[in-house]
């Protein structure tokens, strides 16, 4: 038998158990509900916890995407995390319709390799650690859960409950996962297959998840927050249905619990098994049978909203993506360094982007230095181009003079880590790329400047835009469809990400880079910060940029 019809077999019975384990689950919930209460406790409901239960959910759709990330950059399979973000957000729609994850992760992985032109092997193969990340987030929930019930005095409703099904369920998870790092280890097939591919993406996974600690911590930390977040959806929509007063501080185990048990396998959007848990649970505190089933169909409602927002996103992602179906993909990069009295600082600089493979060619745009920058430049092996004093000026001729398909501005006194490169291929994997950054922190960061990589984001979704010290880049034809640089001495970034946007989108790539705090330390930090907010706030205003690069390099009074 084909294996492609072996899978399509696998699905199609999956799913139909999927359906039948639901239904016989909404049986025995049906039974113990009296239909004239439930009708009275869906007139209660109050339409602005409903709201947040909506938002909240929306939440951890989002968390959960961000924990998918970290597991798609376990096996080189990531693109960006809004990309990841945003195929999270369609398999939600996927999984939905399909009944479960056995059709959602196979239709998601086909979907996201088409998008951002990944092997399915390598993607198929992050699906086993996010369900183990999202595993790992449940356990953690569950401790804290368990913490959270001994303050409260709870301990005894727990000790009264009949575990022994999530005790199973829980030694099959472990047998599972012991199975398949044995098999990972033992089983290794010759040759450039499919399976074999896939096999050794795992491998180089696993190995990822134990030796790049970042990694798997993060994307450990947004499981568990993507868990909570489901389940305050929960008790919220309770909040929305309920008219009596309850003892929230002692049922607060309750609801992660009934998150966790609640994700049955087999079951279609944890229909049957959530009232099923919630009414078993909830009892406990007399909260009445009708209330726990109206929460749980409140949850479900809120699941389906998601999935019709989640269905909007796929066509459209379909109809963008279609239209971009040619853009080539990028093999080279070219870095711009613009440079005015660096000497001291190219030196570093220089060595970092050397040591980044997909780099092709360095290119020092100077700004008539007169400390020897140019020759240390040229002693490095770069090529070096001078022009008029700006760092747009000093940018746009670099630009003009670069030979990649991707152009990278870097900062004399930024470092770059040796997989910058390609990160910014995998990022702009995605068509609808066409320009972006990294993330940022500083050297020997105090205190107060901690918090860059959350300044980056922000940047990136609010302000739609990339700093100059994060170093921007960008593709050759977008730039070119831009107009180049703006040769303007100051707010060029600014400038040309507004332009960039016109043809596609920014985006962040999986890379941190470490920039210089001597501005800050020169100035002080608040009179920096303010100093950057007040001349980009007049650059929105319309004042011209020469001016502003008078307010923004004005030195401080002694």
């Amino acid at each position: 038998m084909p294996p492609q019809h072996c899978n399509n077999s696998w699905t199609i019975w999956s799913r139909l158990a999927a359906v039948a384990v639901t239904a016989a689950l909404l049986f025995i919930v049906y039974r113990q509900i009296d239909f004239v209460t439930l009708q009275s406790s869906f007139s209660r409901i109050k339409w602005g916890w409903f709201a947040l239960g909506f938002l909240g959910y929306g939440i951890a759709l989002a968390l959960g995407g961000m924990r998918s990330h970290f597991a798609l950059r376990l096996t080189h399979a990531a693109s960006h995390f809004l990309a990841s973000c945003r195929i999270f957000l369609v398999g939600h729609f996927l999984f939905l319709v399909l009944f479960g994850a056995a059709g959602g992760d196979l239709a998601k992985t086909a979907v996201y390799s088409r998008w951002y032109r990944f092997g399915i092997p390598e993607v198929l193969a992050a699906a086993p650690f996010d369900r183990l990340l999202g595993f790992c987030g449940a356990v953690v929930l569950a401790l804290v859960a368990l913490l959270l019930s001994l303050v409260t005095g709870s301990f005894k409703e727990i000790q009264n409950m009949p575990l022994e099904m999530t005790g199973v369920w829980a030694l099959a998870m472990v047998a599972a996962i012991a199975l398949v790092v044995i098999g990972l280890c033992v089983f290794r097939p010759k040759g450039q297959g499919f399976i074999t591919r896939t096999l050794s993406s795992l491998r180089i996974g696993l190995r990822r998840l134990f030796s790049v600690r970042e990694i798997g911590l993060n994307g450990l930390l947004f499981a568990f927050l993507a868990q909570v977040a489901a389940s305050a959806v929960f008790a919220v929509n309770l909040c929305s249905v309920t008219n009596q007063p309850l003892p929230w501080l002692q049922l607060a185990w309750a609801f992660p619990a009934i998150t966790i048990l609640s994700c049955m396998p087999f079951t279609v959007a944890g229909i049957g098994s959530r009232e099923l848990v919630a009414i078993a649970l909830l009892r406990m505190y007399n909260v009445p049978t009708a209330d726990s089933v109206a929460a749980s169909l409140m949850t479900l409602v809120i699941i389906c909203a998601w999935a019709f927002v989640a269905a909007a996103v796929f066509w459209r992602e379909e109809l963008r993506l279609g239209r971009l179906a040619e853009t080539p993909t990028p093999n080279t990069i070219s870095a711009i360094i613009p440079a005015r009295d660096e000497a001291e600082n190219i030196p570093e600089t220089v060595e970092r982007l050397r040591a980044i493979p997909e780099i092709k060619e360095i290119i020092l745009a100077d700004g008539s230095s007169r400390d020897g920058t140019r020759h240390v430049a040229e002693g490095l092996g770069c090529r070096v181009v001078t022009g008029a004093t700006g760092r747009g000026a000093q940018l746009r001729l670099g630009a003009e003079n670069a030979k990649g398909d991707v152009l990278l501005f870097v900062h004399a006194d930024c470092w770059l880590p040796p997989h910058a490169g390609r990160a910014v291929l995998d990022c702009l994997r995605d068509p609808t790329v066409v320009a972006g950054g990294f993330w940022k922190r500083f050297h020997n960061s105090p205190l107060t400047l901690r918090g860059s990589r959350l300044r980056c984001v922000v940047r990136l979704l609010l302000g739609r835009r990339i700093a100059g010290d994060q170093a921007l880049f960008v593709r050759r034809n977008a730039l070119e469809a831009a107009g180049g640089v703006p040769g303007i001495p100051l707010m060029e970034e600014f400038e040309l990400c507004r332009r960039l946007r016109r043809t596609g989108r920014l985006a962040l790539a999986d890379a941190t880079i470490v920039t210089s705090p001597r501005r800050f330390q020169q100035l002080g930090i608040l009179r920096t910060y303010w100093r950057m907010w007040w001349v980009t706030t007049l650059y929105r205003l319309g004042r011209p940029p020469r001016e502003l690069a008078n307010i923004y390099n004005k030195p401080v009074p002694k």
